[in-house]
Parts: C-alpha cells; structure tokens; sequence
C-alpha cells in the first residue's frame, strides 16, 4: 500500500517491523488502503470495533504474486512474538489471501484495543517508547486518567455545536472516545467503525457513515467522540 504499510513508522530507527516486509515482499500500502479499489463498497485498511471489545483489522496490500505466503509467514511469526507477552487470547492472524486485483488481503483480531495499541507499537517502543503512535478506545475519564491531550475542539456530526476543550469533554466523561494517531499507518488513510453513534470529531476526521470515519495524514491526533 503506497503511503500506508511500507512507511509505518516514521521515524528512521522505528521503521524495523516494516522494513523486513519491505525486504522480502517488495511491498507499498496502497492508497485503496483507505481509498478504495474502486469495486462496489471501497475496500480499505479498516478498524472495526466490536460488541464484545475486539478490534476486527481489515489491511489491503499490493505485493508481488508470491509474497502472499512470505507476508503470513511474518504476520504469524510477530503475532507469537507478541502473544508470548500477554495472557489469555492473543493476536490471531485470520486470513491473508490474494484480493482480485492481485493484492493481498490480511485479516486480523485484537482481544482489545489495548492489545491493538500494544501490537501496532510493539517494534517502535523497542527503539523509543516516546515514538509511540497510540490507538485508544474507551471513556473521556479514562483518556484524561492515561494522560492524553483533551484540550481539543470537536464539531458535532450532526450539527455545528462545538465541544471547547478539556472541560465540555470531562461533562461527557463517561462517553466513549476514539484518539488515533495517523503515524501508526504513516499517514496513509484508514477507516474506523464502530458499534456506537459519532457524535463530535475533531477537524481531521472525514464522517464516512453513522458509525464510521477516514483519518488520512495527519499531525495531529484525531478525536471520536461516541454516543455512550
């Protein structure tokens, strides 16, 4: 994927993980990582959070035809790597198959969006903690108690009412906040479902459905703000 996998980390000593891709698929995140390929419903990198707290990852990738069985080779060998790190479920690698138009599809599951976090981060905190690119999901309470920035402006998606900073965010303390960071997939554009409804988002987000946003390179952290 052009601008998404290939550039993961955007820092030149973090760029490990993506690096041994790079070397044996020849790989580039495609735009239709978050784009589209253009066939009915756009496929692209997407995050899906679940009912039961899982996070469902969807990434689109444009390799060479015999880097399929090479990329899930590596996906299966980091997935260990990390499961041997926590306990109960782990990261399980689902699917990588070839898409139609001669990509590859990998599908992935997370036990939480802590996990997902943990997972996506786990060569860049080996280098440098500070390099880390989080992915939250949870409470305004608890986004304020880890420690992130909520002195932001968020537009309602069904109006123009604005939330001013730390304060009108800490009265919805209990709503559920998505904070992503772009960097993670090195700017390139991803899309995030839920099983809530979008309520404000910050001005970096693209409202793609009733339950569904695009982040797309950015240097800010992108702010969801959930109903419930």
């Amino acid at each position: 994927m052009k601008g998404g996998t290939e550039k993961y980390f955007l820092r030149e000593g973090a760029q490990r993980f993506m690096q041994k891709i790079k070397r044996v698929l020849y790989m580039a995140v495609v735009v239709a990582l978050l784009t589209g390929c253009g066939k009915g419903v756009e496929e692209m990198t997407t995050i899906a959070l679940q009912k039961d707290g899982t996070v469902e990852q969807t990434i689109i990738e444009a390799f060479d035809e015999e880097s399929t069985d090479a990329l899930q080779e590596m996906m299966l060998s980091k997935a260990e790597e990390y499961n041997q790190t926590v306990a109960g479920d782990g990261v399980s690698v689902n699917k990588v198959e070839k898409t139609d138009d001669g990509g590859v599809r990998v599908l992935m599951t997370y036990p939480s969006a802590a996990d997902f976090d943990a997972f996506m981060n786990m060569d860049v905190v080996a280098v440098n903690p500070e390099l880390r690119a989080p992915f939250f999901y949870g409470t305004v309470e608890e986004a304020y108690e880890e420690g992130y920035n909520l002195d932001v402006q968020l537009i309602g998606v069904e109006n123009e009412n604005l939330l001013r900073g730390k304060e009108d965010l800490l009265l919805l303390g209990e709503n559920k906040i998505i904070i992503y960071d772009s960097r993670m997939n090195l700017g390139a554009p991803v899309r995030i479902s839920t099983q809530e409804n979008l309520l404000y988002s910050s001005e970096n987000v693209t409202v793609s459905g009733k339950k569904q946003v695009e982040v797309s390179d950015t240097d800010e952290l992108a702010y969801i703000l959930l109903e419930g």
